[in-house]
C-alpha cells in the first residue's frame, strides 16, 4: 500500500513539473507582434545557366566563382584554329569569285561599246567601199585590243594556276578550289585563242574589203558575232555571280560559328558556379557557368492559411540573416501563391500544427550585393500600416 502511494506521488510530481516547464516555455517564447507576419526560407535569385553552342576544347576559361560580370564579358572560349583556317580558305574563294565577276562585268562593257561601234559603222559605211575599208580597220583594231586583253588575262590566270598548284601540293587549299582556278585558266586560254582567230578574221576581212565591196554585210555579221559573244559572257557572269553569293554565304556561316566559340555573359550577374576548366572537351549544350543577379534576390516564406488573407502585394518587409546579425534588409511582397500546399519539410512554422500554407515571394533590396543565394533568412511582413517593426 505504501509503495502504491509512493508511485502515485511520483507520478503527480512529474505531471506538475511538466506543467510548470510548459508554462515557463510559453511565458518566455517570443510573441509575434500585432500587424506583423513572420516566416523563414532561403535567399534565392534568378539563375542563368550559360552553355556552349558548339563543341570543342575549352581554350580559355575567364571566370571564377563570385566574380561580378557585365553583359558581354567573356566567360570561356572554345579552340577555333580549324574554323579560322576554313574561314581564310572561304575568304580566298570569295575574293577570287569577286575578281572573276568584276572581269566579266568589264568584258560586258567592252562588248556593249563594240556592238554600238559596229552597228554605227555598218549604218555609215553601207554601200561605200571607202567606208567599208575604214570599218574593217576599226574591227581589226578591236581584235588587236581583244588579243592584248586576252593575253594579259591568260598570263594572270597562268601565274595564278602555278601558284595555287604549289599551295595544293602543300595542302593549303582544297582540290575543288584548285579545279576552279584550273578552269579559269582554260577559259582564258580559250579566250586568247578565240581572240587571235578573231584578229585573223578581221585582217582577212580588211584585205577582202580592199579588194571588193560588200562592207555592209560584213559589218552585220560582226555585230552578230559581238552579240553572240556578249550572250556567252552574260551566261558566264551569271554563273560567277552564283558562285560569289555561295562563297559569301559560306564566309558568313563560318564567321557565325567563330562567334559562337566565344561564350559571353548574357546579363549583368555574379558567377555562382564555374562548371568547366581549361583543356576540357565541351559538348554542344553543356553548361559552362551559372550566373545570378545579386541585385534581384528574393526569399519565399510560407504563411498559414488563416493569415494569407492579410497579405497584399506590395506589403513592406524586413529580412534578416545570420551572417549580418542586427541588420535588416528591406523588401516587399511581389507574389502570393493562389493555391495552398503542405508545409515543406525544411520550413519551420511557429505553430507546428499548421499543415496547409501559402507561398509568399518577398523581393529583397540588396544594392551592395551582401546577400547570397542559399543563405537562410527570416522575414517579417507588415500587414498593418500602423504596426511597429
Amino acid at each position: 500500500m505504501k509503495r502504491r502511494h509512493l508511485q502515485y506521488g511520483i507520478g503527480a510530481a512529474a505531471i506538475l513539473i511538466a506543467a510548470i516547464l510548459a508554462a515557463v516555455y510559453l511565458a518566455q517564447r517570443p510573441t509575434q507582434a500585432l500587424g506583423i507576419l513572420e516566416g523563414n526560407g532561403q535567399v534565392r535569385g534568378a539563375e542563368v545557366t550559360v552553355s556552349a553552342k558548339i563543341g570543342g576544347v575549352a581554350d580559355i576559361v575567364a571566370i571564377r566563382e563570385g566574380q561580378a560580370m557585365k553583359a558581354g564579358d567573356l566567360i570561356a572560349a572554345i579552340a577555333s584554329r580549324e574554323l579560322e583556317a576554313r574561314l581564310r580558305e572561304m575568304r580566298a574563294q570569295a575574293a577570287a569569285s569577286e575578281n572573276l565577276l568584276a572581269e566579266l562585268d568589264a568584258q560586258l562593257k567592252v562588248f556593249d561599246i563594240a556592238a554600238e561601234q559596229a552597228k554605227a559603222g555598218a549604218d555609215v559605211t553601207a554601200g561605200a567601199s571607202l567606208h567599208e575599208i575604214h570599218r574593217e580597220s576599226e574591227a581589226l583594231a578591236r581584235a588587236n585590243a581583244e588579243v592584248a586583253a586576252a593575253e594579259a588575262q591568260s598570263a594572270r590566270d597562268g601565274a595564278e594556276h602555278d601558284r595555287f598548284e604549289k599551295l595544293l601540293a602543300q595542302g593549303f587549299i582544297s582540290k575543288n578550289y584548285f579545279d576552279e582556278v584550273a578552269t579559269r585558266r582554260r577559259v582564258s586560254e580559250a579566250r586568247l585563242l578565240a581572240a587571235r582567230r578573231a584578229r585573223e578574221e578581221a585582217q582577212a576581212a580588211l584585205e577582202k574589203a580592199r579588194a571588193a565591196s560588200g562592207e555592209a554585210a560584213i559589218k552585220a555579221k560582226d555585230v552578230q558575232r559581238i552579240a553572240a559573244e556578249r550572250v556567252r559572257t552574260q551566261a558566264a557572269r551569271a554563273t560567277a555571280a552564283s558562285q560569289a553569293d555561295a562563297a559569301r554565304a559560306r564566309v558568313a556561316q563560318i564567321e557565325a560559328q567563330l562567334a559562337d566559340t566565344r561564350i559571353l555573359a548574357p546579363v549583368d550577374a555574379t558567377v555562382m558556379a564555374k562548371l568547366v576548366e581549361p583543356g576540357e572537351l565541351v559538348a554542344p549544350g553543356r553548361p559552362l557557368a551559372t550566373l545570378t543577379n545579386l541585385k534581384d534576390l528574393y526569399v519565399r516564406v510560407f504563411v498559414p492559411e488563416r493569415d494569407i488573407g492579410k497579405i497584399r502585394l506590395g506589403n513592406p518587409a524586413r529580412i534578416s540573416v545570420d551572417a549580418f546579425r542586427g541588420r535588416a534588409f528591406s523588401g516587399k511582397v511581389t507574389e502570393i501563391a493562389q493555391q495552398a500546399e503542405f508545409t515543406p519539410k525544411d520550413v519551420h512554422m511557429q505553430d507546428e500544427r499548421e499543415k496547409l500554407v501559402f507561398g509568399v515571394k518577398v523581393a529583397i533590396d540588396n544594392p551592395d550585393g551582401l546577400l547570397k543565394p542559399g543563405m537562410f533568412a527570416d522575414a517579417k511582413i507588415k500587414v498593418d500600416p500602423n504596426a511597429a517593426w
